[in-house]
């Protein structure tokens, strides 16, 4: 008896057990299938309403399972509807940036069923692909420009979809190129390695409120791998081995820069046909503390607490046996390029560690290359800004330089940059000590066709201000036992001959040999007063002030021209 009860409910139960199973299997194919349509729909919604239709797409794959919610995605386009794009940017109301995507795969893991199916939400636990293609344009709303005001994301998805949760995109290993539109002279990056993380994205109208989000994204951390640009003249080139940003640290670094011609020396000036500097750069690591990207992207705005420079070097070279360039550089001081920036930039202090730089010149009467050499150069400069309210609580930006010259020569240079002048206003006041008669020939007998037979300059301190067109300044120079000996060069053979003498006349009559002088009296520059050239640079107006008052101090009758 207990034997048949047993086997009835045995058989019951598999019975049952099939039916349920076959129910489920149903449903699993039932779900399947009802579930990709709806997250084509959802996929629609997101893309054409919430970009306000200015996105094309189409859709290759999309495999669904409902059985832990994964979902596969081939081949997904998506472009810019070039009619919609015109129309938006005749009502400035395009966003900061447009995005064309080609993605061959990816992997959409942990999707909420039962939100997507009743509750019109979309879930997901992660997103991500190792094979797409992404092309980034940013679009700058000029200042006092104004912009029309468009449906928010959150807003325009309605009532389709009421919030969008993505626990964390991983993108590993996509290329990606990035531009400013609407110029021919825009930047144009391209990276050919990208790896990005963005954590807890939220889609909503609390979510588009909170300042602590970067376009609904709570952390983004971004590695770029191996930058490639070039200038739009492809005069120069660029690249970096790695940049990294994470929003969570508010940090941005940047990995073995360099900044290089396209061409060499020869080449280059070649195609110039003028004098024109011809640049190297290079640095070890650059980072940005406390910056946030998403000012730059959506307000045009550089901001950092701090900008840190590890070891760069500069070399600077210019042929001057080539004819002139008469562009004039009037305006075109530091502070004066700093206020015609195109960005807002708020960053309060910038430092070099252990930098070097080299200023190279090819002398057209000599034909010959001069070399002064900057070495373990420190650097400091605060308030670099052009925002007009801060330049009203500051209007002073100052740097200050540090190093030596001629490989031991301590020298220093301090500077203060009026924010809010018209004209340029500065001053600078520094010193070089302890140079020698052989360092200063690696100069003078290339770029002058001066030989110092000897000098040793003790002590060289300045005071200048100077402005857009001229600049004053105070010289004290302590120097002993100068001699020199004026050289020319012929114009047919090359050979140097002296200028005997001239140079007698000089050494005897024109300089004084020490100062102080034998009486113990010292001789300063005060108010030496020159006139700017327009072709001048800024830190060639120092040189020059500079320059007139060692002139004033070593001559017997003033300045020798």
């Amino acid at each position: 008896m207990i034997r048949r009860v047993f086997s009835r409910y045995k058989k019951t139960l598999i019975i049952g057990g099939s039916i349920l199973l076959t129910l489920f299997i149903l449903l699993l194919i039932f779900v399947n299938r009802f579930i990709e349509p709806i997250l084509k729909d959802r996929l629609h919604t997101l893309i054409i309403q919430g970009s306000d239709s200015l996105y094309t797409y189409t859709l290759g794959k999309l495999n669904a399972n409902f059985y832990g919610g994964n979902v596969e995605v081939e081949n997904l386009q998506i472009n810019i509807d070039s009619n919609r794009y015109q129309y938006l940017r005749a009502r400035n109301a395009l966003p900061s940036l447009t995005m064309q995507l080609s993605l061959q795969r990816g992997h959409i893991k942990g999707v909420g069923i039962i939100d997507l199916l009743f509750g019109r939400k979309v879930r997901i636990e992660e997103i991500m692909s190792k094979q797409a293609d992404i092309k980034l344009t940013r679009h700058v709303h000029r200042r006092n420009h104004v912009t029309e005001e468009h449906l928010p994301v959150w807003k325009a998805i309605q009532p389709n979809i009421l919030s969008i949760f993505v626990r964390k995109i991983r993108l590993d290993g996509i290329k990606m190129l990035y531009k400013n539109a609407d110029t021919s002279e825009s930047v144009k990056l391209q990276f050919d390695r990208c790896d990005a993380l963005f954590e807890n994205i939220l889609v909503d109208s609390a979510a588009a409120f909170d300042t602590t989000r970067i376009g609904f994204t709570k952390e983004i951390s971004m590695k770029f791998n191996d930058l490639k640009y070039r200038t739009s003249d492809s005069t120069y080139k660029m690249k970096a081995e790695w940049i990294k940003y994470s929003s969570k640290d508010r940090t941005l670094e940047v990995d073995s820069f360099k900044l290089q011609p396209t061409l060499d020396k020869e080449d280059f000036y070649g195609a110039a046909n003028r004098q024109t500097a011809l640049y190297h750069i290079e640095f070890a690591k650059v980072r940005f503390v406390n910056t946030r990207l998403d000012h730059f992207i959506h307000n045009n705005v550089i901001d950092a607490d701090s900008v840190v420079f590890e070891k760069p070097q500069v070399k600077i070279y210019n042929d001057k046996t080539l004819p002139p360039d008469f562009e004039s550089k009037i305006g075109k001081f530091p502070q004066q390029r700093l206020q015609k920036a195109d960005p807002t930039i708020i960053v309060k202090h910038i430092s070099f560690s252990d930098a070097s730089l080299e200023l190279t010149e090819k002398d057209a009467k000599t034909n010959k290359e001069g070399t002064i050499a900057f070495t373990h150069l420190n650097l400091s400069a605060a308030n670099v800004t052009n925002d007009s309210f801060l330049i009203r609580k500051n209007p002073v930006c100052t740097a200050n330089f540090n190093g030596t010259i001629f490989n031991s020569s301590p020298v220093s240079l301090s500077l203060k940059m009026r924010l809010d002048s018209l004209n340029g206003r500065f001053t600078a006041s520094g010193f070089v000590k302890n140079v020698s008669a052989s360092q200063l020939n690696e100069v003078a007998v290339p770029l002058a066709n001066v030989q110092i037979n000897s000098c040793t300059i003790h002590d060289l301190e300045f005071t200048i201000s100077g402005e857009d067109y001229s600049a004053s300044g105070n010289v004290r120079m302590r120097y002993s036992n100068l001699s020199i000996t004026l050289r020319k060069t012929d114009e047919e053979t090359g050979e140097i001959k002296t200028k005997k003498f001239i140079t007698k006349i000089l050494n005897r009559f024109v300089i004084w040999p020490d100062n102080p002088g034998p009486d113990g009296i010292e001789r300063v520059s005060q108010n030496a007063q020159v006139s700017r050239l327009t072709t001048q640079s800024f830190f060639g107006l120092i040189w020059k002030t500079i320059f007139a008052g060692m002139q004033d101090v070593m001559m017997k009758s003033g300045r020798y021209q």
